[in-house]
């Protein structure tokens, strides 16, 4: 038995206080005869033998409980015969592993983390003062630790300021630089402790146990493994994923949210309330029924206030670890986008009008274009800054000065659509638009009038699919586009020429270009070789021409996105690809603080490692954002806090190694404790004895 305060056991000579007491009260009575007292000393003489039996045990209640009370303050601890031969055997140089993953911020009182503290605190002062000892926080971003040394006072510092982090923990990485910072000490005794909750995607157990070399040999490390969960299961459900995007057949600025839940508890969660999150306002709720181990998917649908990068999040009911109970998204909604359709050819019969399948597509259920429709003259009254987007529909050259608005109006970003037809003449619109032309018109040719049989209407033979025009083609969609006949479309010139920007997005079954792509300053040019009515082709009364019409529009001017979903995660990186070189000049975390940056080699701008969930916003020079913001998130697989059994983690280190089972030597109590109990009920007993009469 060895104690840890042994000092305190000099207050069990309180326990001589009872005999000194009995010892210096002794009265040699005086005899004195009186004849009335013979009665009474008759009585005394039947009771006598009581009373001895009762102040001898009175005696020995008060020794045992002055007795108990500082063996007890003394905490007295049973070793085994291994156990002290080990201590017998020297010091030992000792690597603390502090576990500082997602999992230590469960919450039970306190979060596991403080109560690691605490444990990694004890482990500190119940080492011997000739045992050095290094710290290994082991987090996401865990670094080789400093050789054992004797600053214990710097290692408390540094676990007063330790937190845990979003991220996971690898322990059998920690594990291995700690047993390779151990072979830098010379002491022969070798001490691996391990605070964590031991869980089973920190673990891994086919991975080799940690091993330490001395005298060129690998020998097993004394594991004391402390268990901050006491053996418990840790009940979690969590946000397993979650998707966000537009959905504008359910309306304009609709956003649909499907996201799904799973629930790693050992019992059934009812009515948990999940809540949908636009622009930092609720929108939505639902309720779900979480059964023990199941997975559950929801859909949830709302209205954004306004267009462009939207933020959003999804909330459930936040149980003992919440930071996986919330999930942050950014999804490109369409903004409104202000359409001016200038009508080339108007008619009094409105489906003959050039631009009425046009306006049609604009306007219906879930665009989200606001068209307005003039003619040739009246558009040149029009402030061309009031509009995103300007539609040229078979319209005849403009005035230079109607020209030079034009190109005005592209080159500070806006978006100009061309559509040909009968009021197209080529020579004046390569004089007066040569500025904003994809390529120089040519002629007019014909493939045949459509339901003739005499010339083969032409199709779209070559479509680049990958762009995002044609990104909603898939399958069957594209058959309405490729069904589409030509009976007449516009030549341009063909190949490349000095300064040529032009993109052919579709081209007809002949190889001439049937849509065309420019760029011109900040804005975008895109030419449509055919007419938007029905006078060249019958492209207007198919399944494909709406949806194309408004992603036309939403392209050119700007809000249709074209990069991938860029969504980063706790400890990774992630490259931002500005349009020019410069553009970002920082990027600012969720709680304000600057992520690091630097240049990548493909010319992108490397951002990271993140270090906390939520929306991330890139700023220029002077602070406005030069990128639409974009979400951090969870590793999904650390919320899952299943644990590692303590019989596996004695099989793993060593049954002969481990000193500590994980969960087993803090669920009983110990010696010192019972001995408190006991004189607890002496003191009971004690008292009992003196009311007795």
């Amino acid at each position: 038995m060895t104690f840890v305060h042994p000092w305190l056991l000099l207050g069990a000579l309180g326990a001589l206080l009872p005999l000194l007491v009995h010892l210096f009260d002794r009265r040699r009575p005086k005899p004195r005869p009186f004849a009335a007292i013979a009665f009474v000393l008759r009585s005394h003489r039947r009771t006598a033998s009581r009373l001895r039996l009762k102040r001898l045990l009175l005696y020995t209640l008060r020794t045992l409980l002055l007795l108990a009370v500082p063996v007890a303050l003394a905490r007295p601890q049973l070793v085994r015969p291994g156990a002290a031969a080990l201590r017998a055997s020297g010091p030992a140089a000792t690597a603390l592993v502090v576990d500082r993953s997602l999992s230590m911020r469960f919450r039970d009182g306190d979060t596991l983390f403080e109560k690691a503290r605490e444990e990694a605190r004890d482990a500190l002062a119940g080492l011997l003062p000739e045992e050095p000892v290094t710290l290994v926080p082991c987090g996401p971003d865990v670094e080789v630790p400093a050789a054992p040394s004797f600053e214990r006072a710097r290692l408390r510092e540094t676990l007063d300021t330790l937190q845990p982090s979003y991220g996971g923990a690898d322990l059998n990485r920690c594990l291995a630089l700690a047993a390779r910072a151990l072979e830098d000490n010379p002491l022969p005794g070798k001490r691996l402790v391990v605070v964590s909750a031991f869980t089973a995607v920190s673990l891994q157990l086919d991975v080799p146990a940690p091993r330490v070399k001395v005298a060129d040999k690998l020998v097993q490390p004394e594991v004391v493994l402390r268990d901050v969960a006491r053996g418990r299961a840790l009940p979690n459900h969590f946000l397993l994923d979650v998707k966000a995007e537009a959905a504008p057949q359910l309306g304009p600025r609709m956003v649909e949210v499907t996201f799904t839940v799973r629930n790693v508890s050992p019992g059934e969660a009812q009515e948990v309330p999940a809540a949908l999150e636009l622009g930092g306002r609720p929108v939505a709720k639902a309720f779900l029924a979480l059964a023990p181990g199941s997975t559950t998917q929801k859909t949830l649908s709302a209205r954004a206030e306004a267009g462009g990068a939207v933020t959003g999040s999804i909330t459930l009911q936040p149980d003992a670890l919440g930071e996986d109970d919330r999930r942050d998204f950014v999804v490109q909604v369409p903004r409104d986008l202000r359409v001016l359709v200038v009508d080339g050819a108007p008619n009094a019969v409105r489906y003959r009008d050039e631009a009425f399948f046009y306006e049609a597509a604009l306007s219906a259920p879930g665009s989200p274009a606001r068209p307005t429709l003039r003619d040739a003259e009246a558009a040149g009254r029009e402030k061309l800054s009031d509009y995103d987007v300007v539609a040229l529909l078979n319209v005849p050259a403009p005035s230079s000065e109607a020209a030079a608005r034009l190109k005005a109006f592209v080159e500070a970003g806006g978006g100009l659509l061309l559509s040909m037809g009968d009021q197209v003449e080529a020579d004046s619109w390569n004089q007066r638009l040569a500025a904003l032309l994809p390529r120089p018109l040519r002629l007019v040719k014909s493939a045949g009038a459509t339901g003739e049989t005499a010339l083969r209407p032409a199709r779209l033979g070559d479509v680049a699919w990958e762009h995002p025009l044609f990104l909603p083609f898939t399958d069957k969609a594209r058959e309405g586009l490729l069904a589409a006949r030509f009976s007449r479309y516009m030549l341009v010139e063909a190949g490349q020429h000095a300064g040529d920007s032009a993109e052919v997005l579709a081209a007809f079954d002949d190889g001439a270009p049937a849509l065309l792509l420019a760029r011109r300053g900040k804005g975008r040019v895109l030419l449509f070789t055919s007419t938007v009515d029905r006078d060249w082709s019958d492209f207007a009364i198919r399944t494909s021409f709406l949806p194309l019409v408004q992603r036309s529009a939403a392209y050119l001017s700007g809000g249709l996105e074209e990069r991938e979903r860029v969504e980063g995660h706790i400890g990774q990186t992630l490259v931002l690809r500005p349009e020019t070189a410069g553009a970002v000049a920082e990027v600012r975390a969720p709680s304000g603080g600057k992520v690091p940056l630097r240049p990548d080699a493909d010319g992108g701008l490397r951002v990271g490692p993140f270090l906390e969930p939520g929306i991330y916003r890139a700023l220029d020079a002077a602070g406005a954002p030069a990128l639409p913001p974009f979400a951090v998130v969870l590793d999904a697989a650390q919320s899952d806090l299943t644990r590692v059994k303590p019989e596996a983690l004695a099989a793993y280190f060593g049954e002969e190694a481990v000193k500590g089972p994980a969960g087993a030597s803090q669920a009983k109590a110990p010696f010192w404790t019972w001995l408190l109990v006991a004189a607890a009920l002496v003191f009971f007993l004690e008292g009992t004895l003196l009311r007795t009469p």
